[in-house]
């Protein structure tokens, strides 16, 4: 009788053992599919490379009626702080908006020599130059296009290139034209974080949307040339858009541009210098933005009291690149933990995060 309950007992033994094993072996099929998963959603972003076409060297800004020579301009692909980036599986293709000539198109290494005859362009015309990947036109934040616009004048050309380029910003529905100008202020060019904070807010779920309701508004600082809250008056969203110095100007073209008008306003107001302004009057401001803000140890270190100084604020919105030794972003995020307590990375592309801080 004693080996007979014995024997029952190594039996039961045994089949917990093989139900313990197989539910260890369906965890680890879980957490196997889970890495998986992992991986594959990371996969979705690593082919967004975040790079964009330049104009290394740019059309004219105005060319003569009476010109007779070709008018040649040259492209290259860099990343966002233009450095040119080899790129061997990008074609670009390039044309005249409306023209009837062609646009002859060369690669030589890590560049693209272009020339149009002077017959191909009409004043104010467009010159397009696209991305394309494996046959297919590359998305904003793989490869982002580039345009500008030309005059044809009656006088004569003077040759000078642009100082702007014109990038062609579509996510979705959401249809953004943004300019931007070559020269020394960063503000006035559109870095990764602006650029994916756009992109995250013009397909985020309307629920999801920044918390602006009963009256309230969106502030966005160092706004440069304006996509995230251009992103935001597409989706109805109204709000102050605020910046300094020249950059308030190309801001307030962009917001005409886009025809936000009606939603949006820019404001001049320095966050490093000035006090928090008393100008808003249309309601409280509920949602604080800001989209690579933090390369700067002064606007890093005001921050926190701009925010002291807002008390509606329900959220804050900080798209931030990491640039290596010295990023800011953790350290801003520790220091707004006591009112800000919940943080969660919302969208990370690459090196560039979007991160949604709220009140408790």
């Amino acid at each position: 009788m004693a080996a007979m309950d014995a024997e029952l007992e190594a039996r039961v033994l045994a089949a917990l053992a093989r139900a313990d094993a197989a539910e260890a072996s369906g965890a680890a099929a879980h957490a196997r599919a889970a890495a998986l998963q992992k991986r594959l959603d990371a996969n979705a972003h690593a082919a967004q490379r975040l790079l964009r076409v330049r104009f290394r060297r740019a059309p004219p800004a105005a060319i003569s009626i009476r010109r007779a020579t070709p008018v040649k301009w040259e492209l290259d692909v860099t990343d966002d702080q233009g450095t040119t980036v080899p790129a061997v599986d990008v074609e670009v293709r390039c044309r005249v908006d409306g023209a009837p000539h062609p646009v002859t198109t060369t690669r030589v290494k890590e560049r693209w020599l272009c020339s149009a005859p002077a017959a191909a362009f009409t004043d104010r015309c467009r010159v397009v130059a696209e991305a394309w990947v494996a046959g297919r036109r590359a998305g904003p934040l793989d490869v982002l296009g580039v345009a500008a616009e030309v005059r044809v004048v009656a006088g004569s050309g003077d040759d000078a290139p642009t100082f702007e380029a014109i990038r062609d910003l579509s996510f979705g529905d959401i249809q953004l034209e943004v300019v931007e100008e070559f020269g020394d202020a960063c503000g006035s060019h559109l870095w990764n974080a602006g650029l994916v904070l756009a992109s995250y807010i013009s397909t985020l779920d309307e629920t999801k949307l920044p918390d602006i309701s009963d009256g309230g508004l969106f502030v966005e600082v160092g706004s440069g040339v304006g996509a995230a809250s251009l992103a935001l008056a597409a989706r109805g969203c109204s709000g102050d858009v605020t910046d300094q110095g020249r950059v308030l100007a190309l801001l307030e073209r962009n917001i005409e541009r886009n025809g936000a008008g009606e939603l949006i306003r820019a404001v001049a107001w320095d966050v490093v210098r000035d006090e928090v302004p008393a100008w808003n009057v249309l309601g409280s401001w509920n949602v604080l933005v800001a989209a690579d803000v933090l390369y700067s140890a002064e606007a890093a270190a005001s921050l926190p009291g701009v925010v002291a100084a807002l008390p509606d604020l329900r959220e804050i919105w900080l798209a931030h690149t990491h640039r290596g030794a010295g990023d800011r972003l953790d350290a801003t995020i520790e220091a707004l933990s006591a009112t800000f307590p919940v943080a969660d990375v919302v969208e990370r592309v690459r090196d560039t995060r979007v991160v949604v801080l709220r009140r408790k």
